[in-house]
């Protein structure tokens, strides 16, 4: 038998406390890429290269000439134009420069250009042009310009083509800040002139609108699903998906794949509109990656609603599962990742499509990824496993394959949704496998299962300790043959509808 041991209770608070830290930190860290990622910063040609201290400079310079040359339209487009390639360079960091402009409270003069304090489209053009690229920045940085809201969404009905996308652009980096812009925007009424935009035949104005549209659309706020419904865009989304704009399908998937991350209800808008076979038909290896990965995300959004669609997919669809065979072994990480939620959310339904899966080849491939892969596919391969656990011959499959080692490596990470699902897989091979106690302390089970207690999630604590005490604990002196009949009900959750994108 194995031998006894009880998991400390006492905890160690100061380092319990910098371990919650950092992981702030960290999540804070993410945060922020992820809306960098969902920014867009406009680039403009012939910039110098600048220090910190010679783009303050040439900041303080070009306002002082910007309010020094009221009424001279030539000199202030000059100004405006110095400033926007300050703001476009990449030879220091623009978070330095948009702070500046801030301290010399110049966006108030930049949202006078666009509200009526010219009649001058040039200079309308250029003050949206840095408008644009500072909401690129900080979320205070944002929250400064975020007062152009109203005149930025006059623009979009205007007749001036270019300060039409100037606005769509800066509008869209403001509602990436996170919900409560967001909201702001939708409130204000910009989903209706951006709904006229779509009809527009600039395919670059079409195209950074459904981006713009796509970040409005993000989050988990039904109010903001409420005004989107009650515009043309679902069927303008028809349309455009019928393009062979590859940019386009992409933009417009991204807006479907928020839509279909919310609730079921609106799920079922979609699903009934048919765009799931429009989506299905952009799942082909020939499709670029930057189009197939918000059409994955789609689908597995999709695949999230019920079972009776699912199979109908699966009994329709004959090429979505080789498609996503062919994803889980490609080079690009991204698109692997998206491939291995959407076997996890198919997973999740009940045997017979779990089934089809496994007889289709998927279980070892899941188990290597998760043996040899890095953190963010192992992230999602263990979720997909645990769903796969709930049946006696994979789950006796999936150990003599050596899962258990991994899942005890990955329970030392500081993410609480990987720590839960670590803990519980452990949890459902102690209670259904006859040599797990064995197996899982001579993998280091007990040591893995003591680190949890560091982290900030006090239930966590429970659960580990809870699984220490009771195989490993003074109390645990049942035996090997009372183990094999053991039957433990466990709980088994479903895949989380929607995917990790650590939006507000």
């Amino acid at each position: 038998m194995a031998s006894k041991r009880v998991l400390k209770r006492g905890i160690n608070r100061t380092r319990a406390a910098e371990n919650r830290r950092q992981l702030q930190d960290s999540l804070r860290k993410k945060d922020r890429l992820a809306m960098r990622d969902k920014r867009r910063r406009i680039a403009k040609e012939g910039h110098k290269a600048f220090t910190a201290e010679q783009g303050k400079a040439a900041i303080r310079a070009a306002i002082m000439g910007f309010r020094e040359h009221r009424g001279d339209e030539g000199k202030q487009v000059e100004c405006l134009n110095e400033i926007s390639r300050i703001l476009s360079t990449d030879s220091y960091d623009p978070d330095v420069a948009i702070d500046h402009l801030i301290e010399l409270k110049f966006v108030d003069d930049l949202i006078s250009q666009l509200g009526g304090g010219t009649k001058s489209a040039e200079l309308q053009l250029q003050a949206a042009w840095c408008i644009t690229n500072i909401a690129s920045g900080t979320h205070q940085q944002t929250a400064h310009v975020a007062e152009a809201c109203p005149e930025l969404i006059q623009a979009l009905s205007g007749t001036n083509q270019k300060l039409k996308e100037h606005a769509v652009w800066a509008l869209g980096n403001i509602a990436a800040d996170g919900k409560k812009l967001r909201n702001r925007i939708v409130k204000m009424g910009a989903f209706l002139p951006l709904s006229n935009l779509l009809q527009s035949k600039d395919v670059g104005l079409v195209r950074t609108t459904c981006w713009a549209i796509s970040n409005m659309l993000k989050g988990r706020e039904l109010t903001t699903s409420d005004e989107f419904y009650k515009h043309s865009f679902m069927k303008s989304f028809w349309g455009l998906l019928e393009s062979k704009e590859s940019t386009i399908y992409a933009e417009v998937c991204w807006c479907i794949a928020y839509l279909t991350s919310r609730d079921e209800s609106g799920t079922a808008k979609i699903i009934e509109a048919g765009f799931a076979q429009r989506i299905l038909s952009a799942l082909d290896e020939k499709s670029p990656v930057a189009l197939l990965i918000p059409a994955l995300r789609t689908m597995g959004n999709m695949l999230a609603y019920n079972d009776d669609f699912n199979q109908k997919v699966l009994s329709t669809c004959k090429h979505l599962l080789n498609f996503l065979a062919v994803c889980m072994k490609h080079e690009h990480r991204g698109l692997k990742k998206e491939a291995i939620w959407v076997v996890g959310n198919i997973l999740a339904g009940p045997k017979e499509h779990v089934e089809v899966v496994i007889k289709s080849g998927f279980l070892p491939v899941l188990l290597e990824i998760f043996q040899k892969g890095q953190f963010d596919l192992k992230r999602e391969a263990i979720h997909a496993l645990l769903n796969v656990a709930k049946y006696d011959e994979p789950l006796e499959f999936m150990v003599k394959q050596g899962v258990i080692p991994p899942v005890l490596s990955l329970m030392k990470v500081d993410e609480r949704d990987t720590i839960a699902a670590c803990i519980q897989f452990i949890e459902i091979i102690l209670a259904r496998n006859k040599d797990a106690v064995r197996l899982v302390e001579e993998a280091g089970g007990i040591d893995a299962l003591e680190t949890v207690q560091t982290h900030p999630d006090g239930s966590l604590w429970d659960r580990a300790g809870g699984i220490v005490d009771k195989y490993w604990g003074e109390d645990a002196d049942y035996d090997d043959d009372e183990k094999e009949t053991e039957k433990e009900k466990v709980e088994y959750p479903q895949w989380r509808l929607g995917a990790h994108t650590g939006e507000s």
